[in-house]
C-alpha cells in the first residue's frame, strides 16, 4: 500500500483532535505520522548479486518498509514562519533516523531516508485541507533513501540500489 496525503492527514487529525496542549499535539502528530509511514510506505530497491560461480541471484527486487524513530516538541516560535521552519527542521532530523527494514535472508548495512521536508503555510480555510497540504509536503520530502547498499542474500553477494519510496 502506498502513502496518500489524504489518508495520512486523516490519521493525524484523528489523533491531534484529542490533544490537551501543544506538546501533546506534537507528540500525537508525530506518533500518528510514524504509525502511518510504518504501515503504508513501500520502499523498493533493485537487487543485483551473483554467487561464487557467477550465477545471478533470481531475486532482483527488494520491496520493504520503514522503521521510524524520534519525537517532536513545540517550536516555541512566536511567528508562523519561524514555527514552520523549526517544524520542517525537526521533521527532517527525525526522518534521517527512519531506517529501511531489510527482509529476512538479506545481510545489508543500515539504509536511511534522506529527507528534504519543507513545510510551508497553507492557504486552506479548514483543518482537513491544511493537513492534506502538510502531508503532501511530508510525502514529497521522504521520497529518497540511501542510494546503494552492498550486501549478501544467501550465497549471493551484490548490492541493493534505491528505486523509490511510495
Amino acid at each position: 500500500m502506498a502513502m496518500t496525503a489524504e489518508a495520512m492527514a486523516n490519521a493525524i487529525i484523528s489523533r491531534i483532535n484529542k490533544s490537551t496542549d501543544a506538546s501533546d499535539a506534537n507528540n500525537k502528530f508525530y506518533a500518528a505520522l510514524c504509525e502511518y509511514v510504518e504501515g503504508n510506505a513501500v520502499v523498493t530497491y533493485a537487487w543485483s548479486a551473483v554467487d561464487p560461480e557467477a550465477t545471478p541471484d533470481p531475486m532482483v527486487e527488494i520491496i520493504t518498509n520503514l522503521k521510524t524513530a524520534g519525537s517532536l516538541s513545540p517550536s516555541g516560535a512566536s511567528d508562523c514562519s519561524s514555527a514552520l521552519a523549526k517544524f520542517s527542521s525537526d521533521l527532517n532530523d527525525n526522518a534521517k533516523t527512519w531506517e529501511v527494514v531489510w527482509p529476512t535472508g538479506f545481510a545489508l548495512p543500515p539504509a536511511y531516508v534522506i529527507p528534504t521536508i519543507n513545510i510551508t503555510a497553507s492557504k486552506a480555510d479548514n483543518q482537513q485541507d491544511a493537513m492534506v497540504s502538510v502531508c503532501k509536503e511530508i510525502i514529497a520530502g521522504i521520497k529518497k533513501a540511501t542510494d546503494t547498499v552492498p550486501g549478501s542474500h544467501a550465497t549471493y553477494s551484490g548490492a541493493a540500489t534505491f528505486v523509490s519510496i511510495e
